[in-house]
């Protein structure tokens, strides 16, 4: 073994696994890191939240490091009085908790520990008024009690990390839900890489039970294992290696649907500082939408869509698109409607002017993604997900993502934030804008596309 140190991340691995952390300093290079967007902008603004922070407590020690018997911690901020863990969340977590615990223990192994721990973290009921309050920004809490009531079962954790870095033996592999997110699985559970009881939807403690128990695949579940309406379906279509559908429970569900038919997506920025009168911490902004209307069966489709390519609040000029292009009848189908509803919600409480529009839209909201959270069709292809981009390969394979710029909705609203940086070149922010619009249009298409199929699945 060398002697690399152990990390507060390294130790937080081995809550679910000692093996991660023996393979993390014996075998880095069986680690695959996969890049995600997603996960570096939100590391990218944590920064900037920290840098926020700090600025609150300008005589402290910042970003220190300290080592004690092969661990090593950084602490965000150090005071005469405190130690401030610094986390860009809107509520204390156990994660949090432990992470303050965690250096804790070491202080008190140098003689370092100030006594008195607290976590600053955003306060989502700040709004913003005119230029960016700090103080009100950032909230700050003791939590020195519960710091406190963990030590003893963190310092044991802490105990397991050191003796599993000093091991010449690989320990036993602890196999759960924490697998999925692993960067060694490849290497040490490859066969949970397959359709596995890792995808069993909202499997929970039930997964970690089946791995303990040897079962790695949907098909080796015992009849006598008990599953949900909806995970005794995903057995059985991968049991029988076909699709599951409930013509008639499909066929309902589609006479419901009213013309003009308006497929609906909109695509939004939580952005945590915030940056537009008015606007609080993660508050979505809505900058995108696109439709596609059907007036009546047959109808060729008519697209119309609205992107906001400047600086600005872009959900009023979005409002008065939808107040202008969206009819006071018909369905008005999204798929995953809490969110447009939630958007809708916010524009209206936003825009009085604009909320009984707003109100008659989330009223003829319809659903799709209800036919497949319901199980009326299902197949193993979805690999227990029920999102678009898992649907649509199945009943509209001729459709993809994959040859767009942009194929989601992370990338979306990472992108958008490009876009609108007054440093993006004239041509990055055309080549965006560009892919956002192909890629919102491409999610109201899909969703015609999968109600045309589902038409056929129903007459069939």
């Amino acid at each position: 073994m060398t002697n690399k140190l152990v990390t507060k991340t390294l130790i937080k691995s081995c809550v679910n696994c000692q093996k991660r952390l023996y393979l993390e300093i014996s075998s880095p290079e069986l680690k695959i890191q996969k890049e995600d967007p997603f996960l570096s902008h939100l590391a990218s603004e944590g920064y900037k939240f920290e840098d926020i922070v700090i600025s609150l407590y300008s005589d402290a020690q910042t970003q220190k490091t300290f080592t004690s018997d092969g661990v090593l911690i950084r602490t965000d901020i150090l005071t005469n009085d405190a130690l401030i863990e610094v986390k860009s969340s809107t509520s204390i977590r156990d994660e949090d908790i432990l992470d303050i615990a965690i250096q804790v223990c070491i202080l008190k192994e140098i003689g370092e520990d100030p006594g008195v721990y607290k976590l600053a973290f955003v306060d989502n009921t700040y709004s913003l008024s005119s230029k960016l309050d700090a103080k009100k920004f950032v909230r700050v809490e003791d939590v020195t009690e519960q710091v406190e009531e963990i030590l003893p079962k963190v310092q044991g954790l802490i105990t397991r990390c050191r003796k599993t870095a000093k091991a010449k033996r690989s320990p036993k592999k602890e196999s759960g839900r924490h697998c999925l997110a692993c960067p060694f699985i490849d290497s040490c559970s490859p066969k949970l890489l397959d359709y596995s009881v890792l995808n069993l939807r909202r499997g929970g403690k039930k997964i970690d039970e089946l791995l303990y128990n040897g079962i790695n695949y949907l098909k080796d579940i015992p009849s006598s294992t008990k599953l949900t309406s909806y995970q005794q379906l995903q057995v059985k279509t991968e049991k029988e290696g076909k699709s599951f559908a409930d013509v008639d429970k499909v066929a309902a569900t589609l006479n419901t649907l009213k013309y003009p038919i308006y497929y609906l997506d909109f695509e939004a920025a939580p952005i945590l500082i915030p940056r537009y009168k008015d606007c609080s911490p993660y508050e979505q902004v809505t900058f995108q939408v696109s439709i596609h209307i059907q007036e009546s069966p047959g109808e060729e489709l008519k697209h119309i869509e609205f992107l906001h390519d400047k600086d600005t609040d872009p959900r009023y000029e979005l409002a008065l698109f939808l107040n202008k292009n969206v009819g006071e009848a018909g369905s008005v189908v999204v798929y995953h409607a809490s969110y447009e509803r939630g958007r809708l919600q916010e524009i209206a409480n936003k825009y009085p002017k604009f909320a009984n529009k707003m109100d008659s839209i989330i009223g003829r909201l319809w659903d799709l993604e209800t036919i497949f959270t319901k199980g009326y069709y299902l197949s193993s292809q979805f690999e227990g997900s029920t999102s678009i981009k898992k649907v649509l390969p199945v009943l509209a394979p001729k459709l993809s993502y994959k040859d767009l710029n942009i194929s989601n909705g992370a990338d979306a609203f990472i992108s958008y934030l490009q876009m609108i940086d007054d440093t993006t070149t004239s041509r990055k922010k055309r080549e965006i804008y560009n892919s956002l619009l192909q890629y919102c249009k491409m999610d109201t298409y899909a969703m015609y596309a999968i109600v045309e199929a589902l038409r056929e699945v129903a007459h069939d």
